[in-house]
């Protein structure tokens, strides 16, 4: 299962177990910095959406000392300023939030359906999670493994629409 991990760079690690015992996956933090690592040689233009992927990635980087919330926060604000970058080059105003931006999309059919709807998910996510998009009193309810997944997730949405404007 790990050859299978490793040839498809997909980040992760079957730990040895023994033959009653559940299999456990572990996250290989060195594949999804490397991850990272590629998006930010995308060529993307926006400055502030490479400081939001670094941000994202540093907060993940040491295993022991993971900040979870900041780390979604930034992976989120890649996302959204992609976006607002993209948009006003197409000659959309008044993109202040992912929001804005996925409302624009899915009103111009800028992509297909389910894409914008993934897109909107995302946003109602970050705006229900506490302490992730507007402050709270408490910690978010979230763990290492939602913090991976939203920075795998802005990272694919990211080169998806940087693509797009290369078409």
């Amino acid at each position: 299962m790990n050859d299978l991990f490793e040839y498809h760079s997909i980040g992760y690690e079957v730990e040895e177990s023994f033959f009653n015992e559940p299999v456990k996956i572990i996250v290989k933090y060195s594949t999804v910095i490397e991850e990272n690592d590629r998006a930010l040689e995308a060529e993307i233009k926006y400055e502030g959406v490479k400081a939001s992927i670094e941000t994202a990635k540093k907060a993940l980087i040491d295993p022991q000392n993971v900040d979870i919330e900041s780390s979604i926060k930034s992976s989120v604000g890649a996302i959204e300023g992609y976006l607002r970058g993209w948009l006003t080059e197409k000659g959309y105003q008044k993109i202040v939030t992912l929001g804005d931006a996925v409302k624009v999309i899915k009103k111009e059919k800028l992509v297909q359906d389910n894409i914008v709807e993934s897109l909107h998910q995302f946003y109602i996510y970050r705006n229900r999670t506490e302490n992730i998009g507007h402050g709270a009193p408490n910690l978010a309810d979230v763990s290492v493994g939602d913090a991976l997944l939203f920075n795998e997730m802005a990272i694919s949405f990211v080169n998806y629409f940087h693509r797009l404007s290369d078409e």
